[in-house]
Formats: C-alpha cells, sequence, structure tokens
C-alpha cells in the first residue's frame, strides 16, 4: 500500500464519483479505478458499494475513512511545522553567561522588547559550542602582554565587548568613603564581601589580592551579585564593584573609591561559534549587544 492509494481513496469517498474525484485529481479515471481496486485487494475488503454510476463507502470504507483522515490531516500538516521549526531555530539565540549576568539581562530585555519573535535560551556552563554566544571575563590584559590565548573550537571568533574598572565599593558612612583612592596592600584588616565561587569575578578579584600580598578578611560571600550589593549598602563591609558590567547607580549608601594599586580592570569578551554564522538573529543581537553596552555603561567620574 502507499501513500498516493490512500489519497485517491478519501477523494473518491470525498466525491462520490469516480469521474470527478479523478478529474480533481488531474489523474484519468481509469487510473483511479485501478487504484482502489488494488487498495482493495491488498486489504482483503471491499470498501465501496456502486450504485447508479455512484460509489458508496460500506462498512469498511467508512472505517478506513475515519482512521485515514487524521493521519493525512498530520501529514499535510508536516510540512508547515517543519519549516516552523525550522524558522524557530533560526529565531533562537542559545546564549551562555559568566559574566555581566545584569547587564545581559538587561541588553535582552531591552533587545526583545524591539524584536519580540526572537526567543532566548539561556545558561551558566562551562564554554561549549552547543551555544551560539558565550560571554564571559578575565583580568584585563595590557597592550604589551597579549596573555594565554584561549582554546577555542574551529570556526569561533572571541571579541572584546567592554573594558571596565573595577572599583572598591564601600557604605557611605566609611572612613574610606572619604578617601580619593585606595591602595589594597592597606585594606588588610577590612571585613570583605565577595561572590561565591564558580563566578569568574570572583578568581579575578582574588587575583588582585595575590598581586598586592593581602589575605582578606572574608565576612560574608553569596552567589547572587544582587546580594553582595546590598550588603555593601548596608554597611556590612566592603567589597568589588565593576564600574559598568553590573549596571545603574550604586546608589546613595555606596561611595565607588578607585583602587591605586595593584590595577584592577577586566575585559569582557564575546565567543561566537561556528553554528551561529548561520543564523541572522544571531549578528544582529552581538550588534545590538555591543552599542548597549556603549551607550548604557555608566561612565562615572573619579580622579586618581
Amino acid at each position: 500500500m502507499e501513500l498516493l492509494q490512500f489519497r485517491y481513496f478519501l477523494e473518491a469517498a470525498r466525491y462520490g464519483n469516480l469521474t470527478r474525484a479523478a478529474e480533481d485529481l488531474h489523474i484519468a479515471q481509469p487510473a483511479l479505478s485501478q487504484s482502489i481496486k488494488r487498495l482493495e485487494s491488498e486489504l482483503g475488503v471491499k470498501l465501496f458499494d456502486r450504485k447508479n454510476h455512484r460509489i458508496y463507502l460500506n462498512e469498511q470504507g467508512k472505517l478506513l475513512e475515519k482512521r485515514l483522515l487524521p493521519i493525512m490531516e498530520s501529514i499535510d500538516n508536516l510540512k508547515d511545522e517543519l519549516w516552523e521549526s525550522v524558522y524557530s531555530s533560526k529565531q533562537t539565540i542559545y546564549l551562555n553567561f559568566f559574566a555581566a549576568s545584569p547587564f545581559i539581562t538587561n541588553c535582552i530585555i531591552a533587545y526583545r522588547g524591539q524584536h519580540p519573535d526572537v526567543k532566548f535560551q539561556v545558561s551558566q556552563l562551562e564554554m561549549t559550542d552547543a551555544c551560539d554566544i558565550h560571554i564571559d571575563s578575565r583580568a584585563a590584559v595590557r597592550k604589551t602582554d597579549p596573555g594565554e590565548k584561549p582554546m577555542l573550537p574551529e570556526g569561533a571568533i572571541r571579541q572584546e565587548v567592554l573594558n571596565e574598572q573595577i572599583f572598591l565599593a564601600v557604605p557611605v558612612h566609611s572612613p574610606l568613603a572619604e578617601k580619593k583612592f585606595v591602595d589594597l596592600r592597606e585594606l588588610r584588616e577590612e571585613g570583605y564581601i565577595r561572590l561565591g565561587h564558580g563566578w569568574q569575578l570572583r578568581s579575578i578579584c582574588d587575583d588582585f589580592f595575590r598581586q598586592a600580598g593581602v589575605r582578606p578578611q572574608m565576612i560574608f560571600e553569596s552567589n547572587s551579585p544582587e546580594s553582595v550589593r546590598n550588603l555593601i549598602a548596608a554597611g556590612l563591609g566592603i567589597g568589588f564593584w565593576p564600574e559598568k558590567s553590573w549596571g545603574g547607580t550604586p546608589g546613595p549608601r555606596v561611595a565607588l573609591i578607585p583602587i591605586r594599586y595593584p590595577v584592577c580592570r577586566r575585559d569582557v569578551l564575546v565567543t561566537e561559534f561556528e553554528q551561529a554564522k548561520e543564523k541572522p538573529v544571531v549578528e544582529d543581537f552581538l550588534n545590538y549587544m555591543c552599542e548597549y553596552f556603549r551607550k548604557e555603561s555608566p561612565d562615572w567620574k573619579h580622579t586618581i
């Protein structure tokens, strides 16, 4: 049995007349008649009763029609569903990030406001080519020191989208808030609030302490940047604050003080993977994100 035989059967049942059904199918009437006879032979039952040049479904024919109609409708819809799936995949951006999560979240919200048909699937995993875009960070690399280049999957492109200073965030009532700049070597006795393990900003800031030869006194750590900010604002300790990627102003209860030693800066980098190049929406979002970083990043006025 072939799919075409079932289509011919359903058309014949719909018209109740082989000549009219054949005309609609654009085939010769004898070819339609032979197709139905062959189907009846293969099934081993008659499907039609014939009377006065018309055909009528018998009980077996009605049962076959009942079973075939939803099947054929599903098959007819399959092409549209497949194309819809292709469109949906091309309109979905798979985004993975380890850095600038508040800023990236706001960027996604703003982009979706302009492109509501674009979907995002967001995760926080190790760099993997299963995503379209991966965002991470590293301590800022000096121009004379290119640093260690990461191993990238074939076809992946990595670019810096943001270079930002990292300030020391202190409660406004702290004596440190009056300083024009600070030196980490002079802050050994302070209580620090920091991000938990797994955040790249945590490891970057730990390296700042190592450069200063300081073992900090940690009084609280959290995997939530918002909790870190709120605890500093509540006057419970001090911590590090990226100037741009945490988004928004620190609020009236927090002062941001430049760090003179060591140099505290980081780069935020974006890796675009090979398969993303087949999705124009990814390139459009990347351009939007770079512009968003440039426009929305606050510009703190500090003098070191």
